[in-house]
C-alpha cells in the first residue's frame, strides 16, 4: 500500500575499482572499447568480460561448490545485472527489469519462478588487473592483450526465488524453466536433472527442469533452499537461496473482477483486478467497502500482500463481521498516469453498483496514491453526471499537496544507478509517470538549482481544479499519519542525513546527502567516483535554494535512510545520520490551505475551515506511512458505519469522542447532528460561520454517555435566519474538540 514499497528502496551506493556508474552512456562505451582493445576480444573466450562492470555482487563466491553461500534475491539480481552488462554481445536473456516484470506476472498467476544464473565468464588475471590499475606496462614490449593467459575463465552458478516471500506457506508452487535462466556466454550451461531441498522437512527431491513443484510449510520464518543441478556438460553444481514464509495461509477472495477502464486517457486505457472478499455468511455483494491500493513501485503486490497490509489491527475481519464486503483494487500498473488508473476506479464503481441492491451505497477508501485516484474518479464522475453511489470517501495519508523523497537521495540514486541493480530499479520508479505526478520536488537532468516539481504534476493539479477539486456528494474524510502538533522528524532543515565516504589507493567514493534547507542556497548532494585509468572520474555536486523544509516536516514517514544504512556495501559503510524523513506531509494528507508545513493543526479550533474535507484525523506523533493504529482502526470503522444501518455504531474505545456528519447535508430548513460520548461529562455544541463568529449554541451542559442528537433550524441566537453557505459545528467534551462542516441552502 505504500507510495514506495520498503522492498523497493534497497539502495546500493558502491562502485568498483575498474568501473564507475554515473558517467554518460557515450563515455562509458568509449571506456569499454578502450578496455576491450587492451584485453583483446580474442581473449574473452566466454563472450562475457566481468571487468567491464563494477563488482558489487561478490560473484566469485557463487562458484557452484558446496561452500557457496545462500543468495538473497538482491544478490541474485545484482549478479544477473552485472553479467548482462558485461556481455560483449546482447545476451539472449532479457534485461533485469523486463525479467522481474515477467516474474511478477507469473507469481500473480500462481507459480513462483526460480531464477538460475549458470554460465562461464572471463576476468583479468589479478596481476594484470594490478598493472592496469597502476597504468603499468600496458603497451610496452608485452602489451596486455598479448600476454599469456590474459583472462581467467570462471564458473558462476546461483539461484533465487524471484518472488522471495509468501503468505501461503501451506501451499506454494515453484516453477523452473528456460525463461528464468541466464546462460549467457558462448557455451550455454543448461541444467538437466535438478534436485531441490525447499527446507520443508522433506529433503532433496528430484524435478525435471521446466516443471512445477508443490511445497507445503509447517512453520513461518526464513527457509534456506538448496539446489543441486547436473549441467548438460556433466558438471554438478550446487547453490542455495533464502525464501521467507510470512504466513501459513491467507484467506482467498471469493471472486476477482477483472476491470478494464472504458475511458481512455491520452488514447490509452489501464486495468486492474478487484479482489472481492464477502462478509460471512453472504453469498453475494450487499454492503461494499471499496479499497484502492497505493503506489506499488515494482507492481509486486497482489491479494496476499494487500490483505496483510490492510488487515492491521484485524480491521478487514472486524468490518466483515459487522456485515461489510471488502473489495480491494490492485492496479495492473500502479506507476501509470494517475488519470488512467482513476478511470479504472470509475469502471469498478460502475460494476459494483450493478452488483449490489439498488438501495445500497458504497464506502470508498483510497490509501496513499489510491486516495488521489479515488478523488479524481469521484470528481470526474460528478462533473460528467455519472452516478457513483459513494456515501463516504476516505483518503488515508494521500499526497493531495505532494509527497516527498528527499531531493538529495533522488540525485544519489541517479548518480549511482548504472552499476547497482537496486538503484537502477529505484531510478525507474522515480522516473515513472505516477511518481512524477506526486513528488513535490523531483530531480532534473541536468540538476537544477531549485526544488521543483515535474511538469506532469502541474497537469494533474490543473485537471483537478478544472473538474472541481473534490466531489461534493459523499462525506469526505481524511486521515494523516503525520503529527498534527507541528512535531518534525528529529532533524533540522539542511542537516546531513547520509554519510558515505570511502578512500583507498585504488578508488575514492563519496555519496553524501543533506536535507533541503528552509530557503537558503545549500548543498543537498555531493558525489564523487575517483577511479583509475582508463575510466574517467565522475563528480556531481547539487545545490538547491528556495526550498521548503519538506524532508523534516511533520508527516507520515518512511525509513529511506535506515534502509540505505542496512544495505551491506562492499566498499566502505553507508551511515544514516537520521533514519526517517517526511513522506506525506500532514498538511498534504489533510489538504490544509497553508504553505506552512509546520502549521499547528491541533491548536486551531477552526481547522476544518482550512480543508475541503468534512472530517480530518491526525496523529499526535509522526507514524510510518499507512500505519493503522488501534485508534485509527476504530475511527475507520466508525466512519464506514455512518449512514449504513438504522442502528448507531458502537463507540470506539479509549475514551474517544465521536462527531458525525449532520443529516441531511446540504439542508433546508433543519438538520440533525449526532455525536457519541464514551462517558458522562460536560458537552458544548456550537455553530459558527466560516469567519469563526458564533451563531448558535445547541448544547451546553452535562450529558450521559452514549449517542446523542441535536438539531439546528438555521437560526442564530436572536432567531434570525442564517444565509445560504458553509457553516461549522464544533463539539467539545472530555478535553477533545471535534469540528465539521455543513451546508445550508435557502
Amino acid at each position: 500500500m505504500t507510495l514506495f514499497r520498503t522492498t523497493a528502496l534497497i539502495l546500493v551506493a558502491v562502485f568498483a575499482v575498474l568501473c564507475g556508474a554515473a558517467y554518460g552512456v557515450e563515455t562509458e562505451q568509449v571506456a569499454r572499447e578502450m578496455l576491450l582493445d587492451l584485453v583483446g576480444r580474442h581473449n574473452v573466450s566466454t563472450g562475457v568480460l566481468y571487468d567491464l562492470v563494477a563488482p558489487l555482487s561478490g560473484i566469485e563466491r557463487f562458484d557452484g561448490s558446496a561452500a557457496s553461500p545462500a543468495a538473497t534475491l538482491h544478490n541474485w539480481k545484482q549478479i544477473y545485472h552485472e553479467l548482462h552488462r558485461a556481455s560483449l554481445e546482447p545476451p539472449g536473456a532479457p534485461a533485469l527489469p523486463l525479467l522481474m516484470r515477467r516474474a511478477g506476472k507469473s507469481a500473480a498467476a500462481g507459480p513462483i519462478p526460480i531464477g538460475i544464473v549458470s554460465t562461464r565468464y572471463n576476468r583479468l588475471r589479478e596481476e594484470l588487473r594490478q598493472d592496469l590499475r597502476r597504468h603499468k606496462n600496458i603497451g610496452g614490449d608485452a602489451p596486455l592483450k598479448e600476454r599469456a593467459h590474459t583472462c581467467l575463465e570462471v564458473r558462476v552458478f546461483a539461484a533465487a526465488a524471484l518472488r522471495d516471500r509468501t503468505y501461503h506457506g501451506h501451499g506454494v508452487t515453484f516453477a523452473t524453466g528456460r525463461e528464468w535462466l541466464f546462460t549467457g556466454g558462448v557455451e550455454p550451461a543448461v541444467p538437466g536433472r535438478i534436485e531441490i531441498d525447499f527446507d520443508d522437512g522433506k529433503g532433496l527431491r528430484e524435478i525435471r527442469f521446466g516443471e512445477h513443484v508443490e511445497v507445503s510449510y509447517a512453520s513461518t520464518g526464513t527457509k534456506t533452499c538448496r539446489l543441486r543441478a547436473e549441467l548438460s556438460g556433466g558438471e554438478v553444481m550446487q547453490t542455495s537461496f533464502y525464501f521467507e514464509v510470512m504466513a501459513l495461509s491467507t484467506p482467498a477472495p471469493h471472486d476477482t473482477l477483472h476491470i478494464a477502464a472504458a475511458i481512455p486517457y491520452e488514447d490509452q486505457v489501464a486495468g486492474g483486478d478487484a479482489y472481492v472478499y464477502l462478509a460471512d455468511p453472504l453469498a453475494a455483494l450487499s454492503n461494499p467497502i471499496v479499497i484502492l491500493e497505493g503506489f506499488d513501485i515494482d507492481n509486486s503486490m497482489f491479494w496476499d500482500e494487500l490483505y496483510h497490509d490492510l488487515n492491521q489491527q484485524d480491521l478487514i475481519e472486524r468490518v466483515r463481521a459487522e456485515g461489510f464486503d471488502v473489495i480491494v483494487l490492485n492496479f495492473h500498473d500502479s506507476t501509470e498516469l494517475l488519470q488512467r488508473n482513476s478511470f479504472v476506479v470509475v469502471e469498478l464503481l460502475a460494476q459494483v453498483q450493478g452488483l449490489i441492491p439498488p438501495a445500497r451505497d458504497i464506502a470508498l477508501i483510497g490509501a496513499s496514491m489510491g486516495g488521489l485516484c479515488g478523488r479524481y474518479a469521484l470528481v470526474y464522475m460528478e462533473s460528467s453526471d455519472i452516478q457513483h453511489r459513494v456515501r463516504t470517501f476516505i483518503s488515508f495519508d494521500a499526497p493531495h499537496r505532494g509527497a516527498d523523497i528527499p531531493l538529495g537521495i533522488q540525485y544519489w540514486v541517479k548518480f549511482f544507478s548504472a552499476e547497482s541493480a537496486a538503484a537502477g530499479e529505484m531510478l525507474a520508479g522515480l522516473e515513472s509517470p505516477a511518481a512524477r505526478q506526486m513528488l513535490e520536488y523531483h530531480f532534473t537532468d541536468p540538476p537544477g538549482t531549485t526544488g521543483e516539481s515535474d511538469s506532469l504534476r502541474g497537469v494533474l493539479t490543473e485537471e483537478f481544479s478544472s473538474l472541481g477539486g473534490y466531489p461534493s456528494q459523499p462525506r469526505k474524510v481524511a486521515f494523516a499519519n503525520g503529527s498534527g502538533h507541528a512535531a518534525g522528524q528529529g532533524f533540522s532543515p539542511g542537516d546531513q542525513i547520509i554519510l558515505y565516504e570511502y578512500n583507498s589507493w585504488l578508488v575514492k567514493i563519496v555519496g553524501n546527502v543533506w536535507a533541503v534547507s528552509d530557503g537558503p542556497n545549500q548543498i543537498i548532494f555531493d558525489g564523487l567516483i575517483d577511479r583509475p585509468w582508463p575510466y574517467p572520474d565522475d563528480q556531481m555536486t547539487v545545490h538547491a535554494q528556495g526550498t521548503r523544509p519538506l524532508d523534516n516536516a511533520p508527516g507520515g514517514s518512511r525509513p529511506s535512510m535506515a534502509q540505505m544504512a542496512e544495505t551491506e556495501a562492499p566498499y566502505g559503510d553507508i551511515i544514516a545520520l537520521h533514519e526517517r524523513h517526511c513522506f506525506i506531509p500532514t498538511v498534504s494528507a489533510l489538504d490544509i490551505d497553508t504553505n506552512n508545513l509546520f502549521y499547528d493543526i491541533a491548536g486551531d479550533p477552526e481547522i476544518i475551515a482550512l480543508t475541503p474535507f468534512d472530517a480530518i484525523y491526525w496523529a499526535p506523533l509522526n507514524e510510518e506511512h499507512v500505519f493503522i493504529s488501534p485508534e485509527y482502526a476504530d475511527l475507520l470503522r466508525a466512519e464506514v458505519l455512518i449512514g449504513v444501518t438504522g442502528e448507531d455504531p458502537p463507540l470506539p474505545p479509549a475514551e474517544l469522542v465521536v462527531l458525525r456528519q449532520n443529516r441531511p447535508n446540504p439542508f433546508n430548513p433543519i438538520t440533525t447532528i449526532a455525536y457519541g460520548l464514551p462517558a458522562p461529562g460536560h458537552v458544548t455544541l456550537r455553530v459558527y460561520d466560516v469567519a469563526g463568529r458564533r451563531l448558535r449554541t445547541l448544547v451546553d451542559g452535562e450529558q450521559p454517555a452514549g449517542w446523542r442528537e441535536a438539531a439546528w433550524n438555521g437560526l442564530d441566537e436572536n432567531g434570525r435566519p442564517a444565509a445560504s453557505g458553509v457553516y461549522l459545528y464544533r463539539l467539545s467534551a472530555h478535553g477533545s474538540v471535534r469540528t465539521m462542516k455543513m451546508i445550508l441552502l435557502r
